[in-house]
């Protein structure tokens, strides 16, 4: 099978291409970062407890529901990528993901409906988690296919950073309301404004995703009637296939572990555990994904000249080895210090986020390629990204040590550097058509 793959350097097809792939991991970030954020004040919403730290924990675990129905979308989302289009799918995810965050936005509180209001907050968070589950994996074969072979890995890492923009719109915003109004406005209608822009979002997102031509990958494999007709079932078979669901895994383990810790869990680390108010509550996450975001502009495009498998292997040895000294200056009590050690983690996460999403598409043939990223990169994302911020804050109560995210990462960064080492290195090849 042989797809030829347009000239995407003039500017107006690299600016289709490019922000086709990454609107809708714009909107998604920005929509799960923004409930983070707002976990606190969620908490006394829709989770009145006597005890604050039990609220906050139920929303933190609400906020885990739909990175586990991620992989369930991951299925779903990948085997349709696969059988009907790129294209197609994507439109779909970001509408679904749209509707279900604005509906959040509109859900009557506790004190409205009684314990409706949790049940439907769940199943909200849920259809979420389902729509993102296919977002990211169609977006990165999208754009792959689209990509000449020596601008690859930047093109296919700018939906990081779309990702990374995303969560930083998603934490000043009501970042920046959590400073303005009061703690009863924040809980009477406050905390409603940024899930309801979803839907401007969501339909600037749908309306460019339509304007979008279908890869000539796809094209050509559909052309040739050489689709799968069970995509989950050829990625689940044979040894190699196996083998490279288990790296992808493996590998995303600390992508996903680091990435959410500043997604989810530095929100309200900053307030309960550093006792951080005011400006200083909001700023680490920004300051983390600030850095975060650099590194991943700078570790996709050296990518394309150096190779993936050493930025991945740099950047996962730094979170082996500093991410104790970064979390004891970001626990030091001295603002400057937190900020030092802020930077230093953001860049060691970004810099390995910059390539993951390139390395897995470029290890899977067309026929699964949505599929078999959608496989692992949500089940993998699942277990050690969306249950962080629940894990760590549970353990760090019960330990009482605010270096138990440290910990963390470091382990996983364990878990990941072998996958590293086993993986083929992929830049500057054509991807994989069988």
């Amino acid at each position: 099978m042989t797809a030829t793959v347009p000239d995407p350097t003039t500017t107006r097809a690299v600016r289709r291409t490019v922000l086709g792939g990454t609107v809708g991991s714009f909107v998604e970030f920005y929509e799960f970062s923004a409930y983070a954020v707002l976990a606190t004040t969620l908490a006394a919403v829709f989770f009145p407890a006597a005890d604050p730290a039990t609220g906050l924990l139920s929303s933190l675990a609400v906020f885990a529901v739909a990175f586990f129905a991620r992989p369930l979308g991951g299925f779903v989302w990948g085997a349709l990528g696969d059988r009907i289009g790129r294209k197609r799918t994507l439109a779909l995810t970001v509408l679904l993901m749209s509707v279900a965050t604005t509906l959040m936005g509109v859900l009557p509180g506790y004190a409205s409906i009684g314990v409706a209001a949790p049940i439907l907050l769940i199943a909200l968070r849920f259809l979420q988690g389902v729509s993102a589950g296919g977002e990211i994996s169609g977006a990165v074969s999208f754009i792959a296919e689209h990509s000449p072979l020596h601008r690859r890995g930047l093109y296919v890492g700018l939906i990081s950073v779309g990702s990374v923009v995303g969560t930083l719109l998603g934490s000043l915003f009501p970042g920046i309301l959590l400073l303005v109004l009061s703690t009863e406005q924040m809980q009477a209608w406050g905390w409603r404004l940024p899930l309801l822009v979803a839907l401007p979002m969501g339909v600037i997102g749908l309306y460019i995703r339509r304007r979008l031509d279908e890869t000539p990958h796809f094209l050509a494999l559909k052309e040739e009637r050489a689709r799968e007709a069970n995509p989950i079932g050829a990625a689940l078979s044979g040894r190699e296939n196996v083998r490279l669901l288990v790296k992808s895994f493996l590998l995303i383990a600390v992508n996903a572990a680091s990435f959410y810790m500043i997604v989810g869990y530095l929100p309200s680390f900053a307030s309960k555990s550093l006792q951080l108010t005011g400006f200083q509550a909001f700023a680490p996450s920004v300051i983390a994904l600030a850095a975060c975001l650099l590194a991943e502009v700078l570790g996709s495009w050296w990518s394309d000249r150096v190779g993936r498998r050493p930025v991945l292997l740099i950047s996962g040895v730094g979170l082996l080895v500093l991410s104790w000294p970064a979390f004891l200056l970001i626990t030091s009590g001295s603002f400057g210090l937190i900020t030092v050690g802020l930077v230093v983690f953001g860049f060691l996460a970004g810099g390995y986020a910059a390539v993951t999403n390139s390395t897995l598409t470029e290890m899977f043939p067309t026929k699964v390629r949505v599929t078999g990223h959608g496989i692992t990169y949500n089940l993998s994302v699942a277990l050690f990204g969306g249950s962080a911020p629940y894990l760590l804050t549970w353990l760090g109560g019960v330990t009482g040590s605010t270096m138990v995210g440290a910990v963390y990462v470091m382990v996983l960064a364990l878990v990941s550097l072998p996958a590293v080492l086993a993986v083929r290195e992929t830049a500057g090849r054509p991807l994989r058509t069988d």
